[in-house]
């Protein structure tokens, strides 16, 4: 994987990873990694934290400064194959890298959120791998979903020649109420596979005899084409995004407003604060900002929230972003997205009846994640917060699974192989598909299923 100039080898073992800091985005890094019995230490200086981490996670614990040299030099650096700062303060994860780096640590993240820090969205300091900035990843996975105006979620691999999407599906649609064999016999290549399915609060690898039913999440892999065209097949029509209101005039939504306008779609802010407002519509010539409540019925119909292709809300106030979609979504808004805070809330929303939650703890600690090698994983993904996983594999010449047919082959049954890329070229694997080294695979696993399906393209 690459990002921000960096590309990580698949390394042996198990890695030993750093974290400084046990706030929200530590704690949620910590879970993640841990769970793949990595060498996990999280460093803190508040012992009540690190007591909180103890209780749930199986890890180090450190109770100091991760600034200090003498703190590093004790965990030991020249091993550290991931030192990951995401304190709340962007000076301390700044200097806790150039520290880590200059005392061997091989790769260094750092959470980093003050714009000043940034030229071109890189941050201009030699000794750090990648800065991210939770804002900035929350306005990326914000515009994937409103360009993807059926889609609640998406995910691309193998440098966007792959995707995977989520979308729900219609009552009316094509698709509702047909197995997947009668829809592969229809439809034959012109329809993405469908990899997996959460329907209410389960997620289901499909089968041939699974029938498709209304308002199911589904979850399509493909290649990037195949899987946007067959969004026709879920949905009874497709709306191009044209219209978008925006509660929030902070620094996500301002960026976002420029995204979306630079796109040609016409833009309403909308801004409690008076300031705040008015510092938008000088930045923002093309939008319209507009200072008042964006949870206020009368004012979203007035200004014709019916009429939108999509609502999001991005203010500081979480409450305030839900009460604004889901009364959006009250007053016929197409598509509706939510930012909140608390990742617990990211799958519940969505049963509500908001389209689609976006966490930027989440969306941060999920990009560090892909940082950890986990012997032939290229990257891996949280499948919508269903606790599934997707996972990009390179098969090694030691793969036990190379040269014969899938049918032959005990894959894992909670999982499914997806997409296979040979030479580049992406194809939906077939019962007679057989596997080579240099190959790449995209596989959907259950929780249940991660370190089985690990395990079987792990090389001899």
């Amino acid at each position: 994987m690459r990002r921000g100039g960096v590309e990580l080898v698949p390394g042996g073992g198990g890695e030993k990873i750093v974290i400084i800091g046990a706030g929200a985005v530590g704690f949620d890094l910590a879970r993640e990694i841990s769970e793949r019995e990595h060498d996990v230490y999280v460093v803190e200086q508040e012992p009540e934290r690190l007591a909180e981490v103890q209780e749930t996670i199986d890890c180090h614990l450190v109770v100091g400064n991760g600034i200090a040299p003498d703190v590093l030099d004790n965990i030991g650096m020249n091993d550290t194959d991931l030192f990951a700062a995401v304190t709340n303060r962007d000076e301390i994860n700044i200097i806790s890298c150039l520290t880590a780096h200059k005392l061997g640590a091989r790769v260094k993240v750092a959470r980093v959120r003050q714009e000043e820090y940034y030229r071109d969205q890189r941050l201009v300091l030699d000794g750090i791998d990648l800065a991210i900035n939770p804002d900035h990843e929350a306005v990326h996975v914000i515009r994937e979903i409103l360009f993807q105006t059926a889609a609640t979620d998406v995910h691309e691999f193998a440098g966007g020649r792959v995707r995977v999407l989520g979308t729900r599906v219609d009552p009316a649609s094509y698709v509702a109420g047909k197995t997947l064999q009668e829809i592969t016999r229809e439809l034959g290549q012109r329809i993405a596979l469908v990899a997996t399915i959460v329907r209410e609060d389960e997620t289901l690898i499909p089968r041939g005899d699974t029938v498709i039913q209304p308002n199911d999440l589904v979850y399509l892999a493909g290649a990037r084409r195949t899987v946007d065209r067959s969004l026709y097949y879920f949905h009874t029509q497709e709306h191009p995004l044209q219209h978008v209101m925006i509660v929030g005039a902070n620094a996500m939504g301002r960026e976002l407003a420029r995204d979306l306008l630079t796109a040609g779609v016409k833009i309403k802010l909308i801004e409690r604060d008076e300031e705040r407002a008015r510092y938008a519509a000088e930045r923002l010539r093309h939008a319209l900002v507009l200072h008042t409540d964006g949870a206020d019925t009368s004012v979203l119909e007035s200004e014709g929230v019916d009429g939108v292709d999509g609502f999001v809300s991005v203010s500081s106030d979480e409450e305030t972003n839900i009460m604004a979609c889901l009364l959006a979504r009250h007053l016929g808004a197409r598509k509706t997205v939510c930012l909140v805070n608390r990742p617990d809330y990211v799958p519940l929303l969505p049963l509500l009846g908001i389209d689609a939650a976006v966490s930027p703890r989440l969306s941060t600690s999920a990009w560090i994640a892909r940082f950890v090698k986990r012997g032939a994983v290229v990257s891996a993904e949280k499948l919508g917060y269903s606790g599934a996983e997707i996972l990009q594999f390179r098969l090694g010449l030691g793969c036990k699974c190379l040269g014969k047919p899938l049918y032959e082959l005990d894959f894992p049954r909670n999982a499914v192989l997806g997409v296979v890329l040979k030479r580049g070229r992406v194809e939906t694997p077939r019962g007679d598909t057989r596997l080579e080294a240099g190959d790449e695979v995209v596989v959907f696993a259950l929780p249940g299923g991660v370190s089985e399906v690990e395990n079987f393209f792990a090389e001899d």
